[in-house]
């Protein structure tokens, strides 16, 4: 992507600085024939993420719930107080987390990490006692869905602001997969909304509108027999964006 490569770029120890663990999200998803455009228009606005002379990053993420996907459901129910539970790997570092996310209202999303030194397939103690602080009845949970797909990190200049820009994005449980070429999922990450965001403010130019979007929620809803009546307009408009001709 060559209008990447124009950006001024911004490190990993600059980027800590707008580590937004308390935050307020917004997402949108769009075809990539757009984002070329979009990211000349904002370049102006934002650094890119650049490790080790790249500017898109590899991501690996695999999600854990119980057996009858009860954190599946606290999403598809509406549930406040949500959680989401992971381990992510940065391929480009190596570096390794154990993540707890929790909603905890429409838009506003805490997240509480630790590192780790591998991501291990089964949850272990030290996982099981962060992930308990959030719970009164402490559940069993199960490796359930791998999440990959790659990254593009953009920091606003004043460092108020971080977007995230994911594409090529695969679920994978067991044999079964979806490939999802095409979609970009952008999210927007501020301590406070704010509608005068240069990338909002692209978006709103060109129709692209916020998504409930919840890459683990989506994932399992497409390769599982579940109850997905809560992500029924979200996957028809996945539907309709992958199936759009790339101009």
């Amino acid at each position: 992507m060559n209008v990447l490569q124009t950006f001024d770029s911004v490190s990993l120890a600059e980027i800590e600085r707008v580590k937004l663990l308390n935050r307020i999200d917004s997402k949108y998803i769009f075809h990539k024939n757009v984002l070329s455009e979009i990211l000349d228009e904002i370049k102006p606005y934002y650094h890119v993420l650049e490790i080790n002379q790249k500017r898109s990053h590899s991501y690996e993420s695999l999600y854990f719930d119980t057996n009858d996907y009860k954190l599946y459901y606290q999403h598809h129910n509406g549930k406040p107080n949500r959680l989401k539970i992971r381990y992510r790997r940065y391929s480009d570092t190596g570096l390794v987390f154990f993540e707890v996310k929790k909603k905890i209202s429409n838009s506003r999303t805490v997240k509480y990490r630790e590192e780790r030194l591998n991501l291990n397939k089964e949850l272990q103690n030290a996982d099981y006692q962060l992930f308990n602080c959030f719970l009164q009845k402490p559940e069993r949970l199960h490796d359930q869905l791998w999440i990959y797909f790659d990254r593009i990190t953009l920091v606003r200049k004043d460092f108020s602001e971080r977007l995230t820009l994911d594409l090529n994005l695969v679920f994978q449980k067991g044999e079964l997969q979806k490939s999802n070429q095409g979609l970009i999922v952008a999210e927007i990450k501020q301590d406070k909304g704010s509608v005068f965001s240069p990338i909002v403010q692209s978006f709103k130019k060109r129709h692209i509108s916020q998504s409930n979007f919840s890459k683990y929620s989506v994932g399992i809803a497409s390769l599982e027999n579940v109850k997905r009546n809560s992500f029924k307009p979200v996957l028809l408009k996945l539907n309709k964006i992958l199936s759009e001709l790339v101009i």
